[in-house]
C-alpha cells in the first residue's frame, strides 16, 4: 500500500523518499538564483568601485577592466545553468521511475 503524505510505497525498488527528491529539485533551483544574484551584486560593487575611485583619485576610467570583469557573471550564469539543469534532470528522473511502475501495474 502507498502512503501519499510521505511519498513512500510498498514498492522495495525504491531507494528515495519522493518528496525528499522534490524538495533538493526546489531547492536546486532557490540556489541557483540566489547565486547569480550574488554574482550580480558584487560585480556591480566592483564597478561602482572602479568608477568612484577614478573619480575621486582623479585619473582616468580603465575601460578595459569593466570588459574583463564580465566573465564573473558568466560564471554564476553558468553555475545557474548547471542546477537548474540537475534539477530538471531530477524531475525526468522521478518521472521514469514513476511512468515504469504504472506500466508494470498494467
Amino acid at each position: 500500500m502507498s502512503d501519499p503524505k510521505n511519498g513512500r510505497t510498498d514498492f522495495l525498488g525504491t531507494y528515495f523518499n519522493k518528496e525528499s527528491v522534490l524538495r533538493l529539485s526546489r531547492s536546486a533551483n532557490i540556489v541557483g538564483w540566489l547565486i547569480l544574484v550574488a554574482y550580480i551584486l558584487e560585480w556591480v560593487y566592483s564597478q561602482w568601485q572602479s568608477v568612484y575611485n577614478s573619480l575621486i583619485g582623479g585619473y582616468p576610467l580603465d575601460i578595459n577592466y569593466i570588459f574583463f570583469s564580465l566573465p564573473r557573471l558568466l560564471q554564476g550564469l553558468m553555475v545557474l545553468i548547471v542546477l537548474q539543469g540537475l534539477s530538471k534532470v531530477l524531475l525526468i528522473l522521478l518521472d521514469i521511475e514513476d511512468n515504469t511502475r504504472r506500466s508494470a501495474r498494467d
